[in-house]
C-alpha cells in the first residue's frame, strides 16, 4: 500500500516593501528563515485564548485593553475566580 506524501500548506502574504525589509532584518538577526519565524508566530498566536487573540488583532477598544490584560494575568496566575470585566456595548454605526 502506497503512502501519500504530505502536501505543504502554502499561504501567500502580501507585505509592503518596508514590512518585508523589516522581516528580512529580523530573520537575519536571529539566524532564521522567514518560514520558520512565521511558523513560530502562528503557533504562538494559536496557543492564545480568544481574548488574547482579540487584543493582538486590534478587535478590542483601547479603553478595555488594560482591564483585559489584568484579567489575563490573573487567569494565568491560577486565580480561578477571575471574571471578564463588564464592558459597555458598542454603539451601532
Amino acid at each position: 500500500m502506497k503512502t501519500q506524501k504530505k502536501k505543504p500548506n502554502i499561504v501567500s502574504v502580501h507585505l509592503s516593501p518596508e514590512a518585508k525589509a523589516a522581516l528580512d532584518h529580523a530573520c537575519a538577526e536571529r539566524g532564521m528563515t522567514i518560514k520558520s519565524l512565521l511558523g513560530r508566530l502562528i503557533d504562538w498566536f494559536n496557543s492564545m485564548n480568544k481574548t488574547e487573540q482579540s487584543i493582538i488583532l486590534g478587535q478590542v477598544e483601547e479603553s478595555d485593553i488594560e482591564a483585559l490584560a489584568d484579567l489575563i494575568l490573573k487567569r494565568r496566575s491560577g486565580n480561578k475566580t477571575a471574571r471578564a470585566p463588564r464592558t459597555r456595548k458598542r454603539a451601532r454605526r
